[in-house]
This record gives C-alpha cells, sequence and structure tokens, in this order.
C-alpha cells in the first residue's frame, strides 16, 4: 500500500533559504507574512468549534503532537454548542472585539462575518513562498491541488458581492455529503433494486408501500428542496445583489407538489413533516411505523443509521434529469481578521497541521466524516480502516459509507453564500413541514418564505 509521508519545515532548511530572525514581519501583497523560524513563533490561538467529546479527544491528541513542533503556540478550543449558536455567537463577539483567532463555519456563516469585515482573506497563507500550500518541500501530496475540489472551491464563492471574486476565505476541515441507508435486507428479500434516479425512486415507491412500508425518509427537508432543485436546474438563490432569492418560481412549487403527492401517500417522510421533529435515521433503525426501508442523510451521522435488525447497505442518493450532484456539508475553517499577525500565522501553522494527509485520514477514521484531501484515501491509516474485513456492526457501516464517499468527490455541490443565504435554507424547512401537514396551500407557503427572505436581507 501507498504510504504518503508529510514533510515538516525544519530549522536548517530555513536557514538554507536565508530565513533568519524571529517574530518578523512584512507586508506580503496585502498579506503581512511571517519571516522567521515558525518553529521558534510564540503565540496563543483560540478555536471555536462545534465537537463533542470524542471528537475532542482527538483534536487535544492532535494538538500535543502539533506542539512537538511548535512547542510555543499555544493551542486553546471551546465548543459552543450547535452550529447556529456558534455563529450567533461569534455575531456577537465581532462588534464587541472578542472573536476567536479561528472557527468553525458554513458558508452562510462567512457571508454575514464578511459583511461585518471581520474575516481573513487566505490567499497569502496559501501561496507563502516558505510554507504555503505549493512548496514541495511543506506538502508533497500536491498543494492546494490535493484537497477535495468541492471542499476547497466552497471556500471561493463569497467574494463576488463584496468585490473580490474568486478570493478563499474558508478552509475544508470536517467535511461530509449525503448518501442514502438502504434495508438491504429488504431489498433482497423482495428482489427489488435500490433506485438510482428519482425516476426509479417514483416507481419503486408504490409497489414499497404495498408491502407494508414507507419507502423514503430525509433527515433534512432543506437538503432535499436545495439538492432537487440543483438536479433539476430549478433556480434557487444567486449571489448577484439585489436579486438573492429565485425560488418561487413555477418549477419549484410544481416539485414540492410533486413531493407532497408522496407525503399523502405514504411514500415520503420528512424530519419537518415527523410527530415531535424526528429525525428519519431513528424511524428506519426502530422499524416502527411508519417503517422507512430507505433514508437520506449526512455521512457525518452514519453510526446513527446502524441497526443490528437487518442488513443496512449505503447507495447514492438518487439523481435528477439534469445531473446527480450530491450536496456538499461539514464545517470548515475560517479566521479572523481582528488577530495579530502572530495569531494568524501560528493559527495557519495549525490548520495546515490537522488538515495533513495523515492527520486528515485520522480524523476521517475516528469521526467519519470524509477526509478533505485526495492523498488521505491512498494513504496506508485510510485504506487500512477501509480494507479492514474485521470490522463488525456500526463500525463496518462508517467504514463502507468512508470508502464510498470518494466515489462521490466530482459530485458535490455547494450554493451560493451570501447574507441572508442561511435565512433562505431555513425558508425551505418551512415550505416542506407547512405544506406536507396541510398547514399552508403551495403558493401561500412561497409567498411566506419569500417575505421571509427579503425581511430578513434587510
Amino acid at each position: 500500500m501507498k504510504r504518503n509521508k508529510i514533510m515538516l519545515l525544519t530549522p536548517v532548511f530555513l536557514m538554507a533559504l536565508g530565513v533568519t530572525g524571529c517574530n518578523s514581519f512584512d507586508n506580503y501583497g496585502g498579506y503581512v507574512r511571517f519571516e522567521g523560524d515558525p518553529t521558534e513563533l510564540t503565540a496563543t490561538i483560540s478555536f471555536w468549534h462545534t465537537m463533542g467529546q470524542a471528537n475532542q479527544e482527538t483534536l487535544n491528541r492532535m494538538i500535543e503532537q502539533f506542539n512537538q513542533i511548535y512547542p510555543n503556540i499555544t493551542v486553546t478550543h471551546d465548543a459552543q454548542g450547535g452550529y447556529d449558536d456558534i455563529r450567533d455567537k461569534i455575531n456577537m463577539a465581532i462588534p464587541a472585539g472578542t472573536t476567536p483567532t479561528m472557527a468553525y463555519c458554513y458558508p452562510d456563516h462567512v457571508a454575514e462575518y464578511m459583511s461585518a469585515g471581520a474575516i481573513e482573506r487566505m490567499d497569502g497563507y496559501v501561496h507563502d513562498p516558505i510554507i504555503g500550500l505549493s512548496k514541495e518541500e511543506w506538502d508533497t501530496a500536491g498543494g492546494e491541488d490535493d484537497f477535495v475540489t468541492g471542499f476547497w472551491e466552497e471556500g471561493k464563492q463569497y467574494g463576488s458581492e463584496f468585490g473580490d471574486e474568486g478570493g478563499l476565505y474558508s478552509l475544508p476541515f470536517s467535511k461530509s455529503t449525503e448518501v442514502m441507508f438502504y434495508n438491504k435486507t429488504f431489498f433482497d428479500e423482495n428482489k427489488l433494486k435500490v433506485p438510482t434516479t428519482w425516476d426509479e425512486m417514483e416507481a419503486i415507491m408504490p409497489v414499497i408501500k404495498e408491502l407494508g412500508y414507507t419507502a423514503l425518509g430525509y433527515d433534512s427537508d432543506a437538503n432535499m428542496l436545495i439538492t432537487m432543485f440543483e438536479q433539476e436546474g430549478i433556480p434557487y438563490t444567486s449571489s448577484e445583489t439585489g436579486n438573492h432569492f429565485l425560488f418561487n418560481n413555477d418549477k419549484a412549487k410544481a416539485l414540492v407538489t410533486k413531493l407532497k403527492g408522496w407525503y399523502d401517500k405514504g411514500y415520503l417522510i420528512t424530519q419537518g413533516s415527523s410527530s415531535n421533529n424526528t429525525y428519519t435515521s431513528n424511524m428506519f433503525t426502530l422499524q416502527a411505523e411508519p417503517n422507512i426501508v430507505m433514508t437520506i442523510g449526512s455521512t457525518g451521522g452514519t453510526g446513527y443509521n446502524y441497526t443490528n435488525k437487518f442488513q443496512v447497505g449505503v447507495a447514492p442518493i438518487p439523481g435528477g434529469s439534469k445531473n446527480n450532484h450530491v450536496i456538499s456539508q461539514g464545517p470548515s475553517v475560517c479566521f479572523f481578521s481582528r488577530a495579530t499577525p502572530e495569531e494568524k500565522y501560528a493559527a495557519w501553522l495549525f490548520y495546515k497541521f490537522i488538515t495533513n494527509t495523515d492527520n486528515s485520514a485520522i480524523y476521517s477514521v475516528l469521526t467519519g466524516y470524509s477526509p478533505v484531501r485526495q492523498s488521505s484515501f491512498d494513504c496506508e491509516i485510510f485504506t487500512d480502516y477501509t480494507d479492514d474485513l474485521t470490522k463488525v456492526g456500526k463500525d463496518a457501516l462508517v467504514q463502507t459509507t468512508l470508502a464510498f464517499t470518494e466515489q462521490l468527490s466530482d459530485r458535490f455541490f455547494t450554493s451560493p453564500a451570501f447574507k441572508g443565504s442561511s435565512t433562505a435554507r431555513t425558508a425551505m424547512d418551512g415550505i416542506c413541514a407547512t405544506v406536507f401537514l396541510g398547514q399552508k396551500t403551495i403558493d401561500e407557503a412561497f409567498r411566506d418564505a419569500m417575505t421571509e427572505c427579503l425581511f430578513g436581507e434587510n
């Protein structure tokens, strides 16, 4: 098996480049670059995230290893609750001047932070002549081209609204996508084929209903609509200033009308339309009413789709008439501009370390999230895990899903990010739930969603 080694920039190599001194900075194309031996840099950085205890333990081990190379860089980190919590806390910290050095983020969060002028552009770090990603001495895996394209490009989608097209403002870390988990035992016993398109899904739904089961559950109402909009070429949102919200159109209404029909016939259920807002992965594993045999959810939550009541299979989500794209999920990392040059430089060194080929693979196999580097899929850490035939139960399902995600890496998409894009996403949840449950008509739901988005934007 191929073993990818991560080469570290040593003080000897730095001296060969003529780099001397410590904690000296100069201006480098708008980016303040450190001019010294990075291993002697003294700084304290703070990292806000949403990790649970198990993932924090993994992070702590990486910090210990990082400090063996950079003993004078102190890394503190704190869990801030959920993704909405961390967004709200950062929005409060920006005017107070108390933002962390780096933090978990989603695209719509970054757009909000950018509107307040609080985010650091990362291109200078990436292309730094000494420690940038393009330097062979630092990254034998291929620099920024080694990152999964869809994950990396997500960080460049913010600038058009702010006059900086193509600027890099977030970096991938704990990424995931959606797959379809299915009751393989049920499909095998009934000699049914797992659908690969939404047309095939629509054709098999009544067959499954006749057998006394509900065909499909979807953990995220918003993801369902946004993904199907993308796959069918239906306008959703745009980064174009003054014309952000495009979803109030006839094609979108026709799609929701079809989904409402599936719900009314007992073919489909979503978290938003379920009793007590229950995740459909829970319904899937319990095999109680409504007896779901397929459920679509995040690869980061693979373990929640495991049960010992039947064999669980993994498949791509169905494709549409225009493409078979799947949504890119999971938090990235952004840096905040109020930090000192030393702090930002130290945070960059830390980010590089925790996402190198081996560490990206380690974080993946321990958490279930996808590696962010292509080379991680080939490294011994990852292949030893995915090729291990002794895995059973939940570990085997996580193993299968991780091996499967590499096949999806060229199918990822993200929606445009702008100030107010998070409101559009919330509105998609509301459309599904209120229409499915009969609380609003199609026209009412779309009208109210549009009003919510426009009001939230102003």
